[in-house]
């Protein structure tokens, strides 16, 4: 078994990704269970195998007297209990793959200190990825752009897991942004150039100047995906990364970080 944890901000199309993903995977004759982990989920965009509201509702803390976000969190740190009996239930399934679909509050998930035990304890010893969504709307300034892929750096660092960086509704995208932008984000001084190329106010710039020198310097950016769901050749790509990135387990180096000055 491997897995594959989406994470991303509310909106960024995990839930659908989830879907998607696991019928294009299941297509190549490999199994796929689907993973739901948002207690707070009203509808889903496919047919959860294992669902945690099966375990754990955010409405029940809400009954309690609690706000959608303190429910939220409560429900999500509560869930810990069941961690166990998720991981039973996908032992029974024994799928190839197992694709967790993340709450949209991402630092619920990625940022207190029960979205890594969860991870940990759910994957155990199988290997384990992150794919991390960042919404197409991003992308239409370097600020907004230098603001997303250090939200991303945040995640590998808290989730400590190889980490695939992908934008995520790419067909909202103009093709001029996919090749002369995205696909260049990795070069050593693209980043720096085009926030140069914008006006920008004199603290915006030299804040995003200074972050995007960081994200370069350390190797985290390398290549990131475009995947809409109505390209499967976006799909196959991601899967062939997947593929790529699992089957060197431990061993995989997810960044290029020198220590060298």
């Amino acid at each position: 078994m491997k897995f594959i944890a989406l994470i991303g901000p509310a909106g960024s199309g995990k839930s659908t990704l989830t879907g998607e993903l696991s019928d294009h995977i299941e297509s190549y004759g490999a199994s796929v269970a689907r993973v739901n982990y948002d207690p707070a989920a009203e509808t889903l965009s496919y047919d959860p195998d294992v669902d945690i509201r099966d375990y754990v509702k955010a409405e029940d803390f809400m009954a309690e007297g609690l706000g959608p976000n303190g429910a939220l969190i409560a429900a999500v740190d509560s869930s810990i209990e069941y961690v166990y009996d998720i991981k039973d239930r996908l032992e029974d399934i024994n799928p190839d793959y197992a694709i967790i679909d993340t709450p949209g509050q991402l630092e619920l998930f990625a940022y207190r200190v029960g979205g890594p035990l969860i991870l940990d304890a759910i994957a155990g010893s199988y290997p384990i990825l992150t794919i991390f969504l960042m919404d197409a709307t991003f992308f239409d300034n370097p600020a907004s752009i230098v603001s997303i892929l250090v939200l991303a750096s945040s995640v590998a660092v808290r989730l400590k897991k190889p980490q695939i960086n992908i934008v995520s509704k790419s067909d909202l995208l103009k093709e001029k942004t996919i090749s002369d932008v995205i696909s260049r984000l990795g070069e050593e001084d693209f980043l720096v150039d085009v926030i140069n190329s914008e006006e920008l106010d004199p603290f915006l710039r030299s804040l995003s100047l200074r972050l995007s020198q960081a994200l370069v310097e350390s190797g985290f950016i390398g290549e990131v995906i475009p995947v809409s769901i109505r390209d499967p050749k976006s799909l196959d790509l991601l899967y062939a990364k997947i593929q790529q990135i699992l089957s060197y387990g431990d061993d995989y180096k997810f960044y290029d970080y020198s220590e060298e000055p």
